[in-house]
């Protein structure tokens, strides 16, 4: 498997890259955003390890063409910031990264990330619709689609209900409402509990 790191920190990008390649993965760096594109045409990674700072082209501006091309459809981009904020990870999800990870980053959870992403299968438009979803009528449709697309969102942020419900671009006390109605499990930070 293939990895393209992206980071300007010399430190980082060696770091990364023993550690992947401890793993058994073969890794490319690359410090400049402006060359990611052409660095993925030419590598043709499985996985792009893409910081958000970087000098020139920022990172958040390569994943919107990175995303913009299709290439995110077709190969996680897993985000790594010292300076991340609900929001940035919100948007840096919207443009269908993988995941998100703060600096200091924890190896033992990264590698497990990285794992996670190289098995993903991106679900094509066609997949979702399948035989038993056109077997409904629209209304229970629509209310399986739903449970589904929160659950998804819950997972792709951890759990995390107030990044959950800023991507989905609801208020918390809605979102709170949705998992009750729809039984999905989460935990409630409001009172410290687990809710049904």
């Amino acid at each position: 498997m293939k990895i393209l790191v992206v980071d300007d920190e010399r430190t980082i990008r060696e770091v990364l890259k023993e550690i992947l390649e401890e793993e058994g993965y073969t890794v490319f760096t690359e410090s400049l955003g402006s060359r990611v594109i052409d660095r993925v045409k030419e590598v043709l990674p499985d996985l792009i390890i893409l910081d958000l700072f970087l000098p020139g082209t920022p990172g958040m501006e390569v994943l919107e063409e990175l995303n913009r091309l299709g290439i995110t459809r077709k190969i996680p981009v897993l985000i790594i910031s010292g300076h991340g904020t609900v929001e940035t990870a919100v948007k840096a999800m919207k443009l269908n990264a993988y995941d998100f990870i703060e600096k200091p980053i924890k190896y033992d959870d990264f590698l497990e990330v990285v794992k996670r992403a190289l098995n993903s299968r991106k679900e094509s438009s066609e997949d979702f619709l399948s035989e038993d979803f056109l077997s409904l009528p629209l209304k229970a449709a629509k209310e399986r689609f739903e449970k589904l697309y929160i659950e998804k969102v819950l997972r792709k942020f951890n759990g995390d209900l107030k990044k959950s419900a800023s991507f989905m671009e609801i208020d918390i006390s809605n979102l709170y409402r949705k998992l009750n109605k729809h039984s999905i499990p989460y935990k409630d930070e409001r009172k410290g509990r687990k809710g049904d």
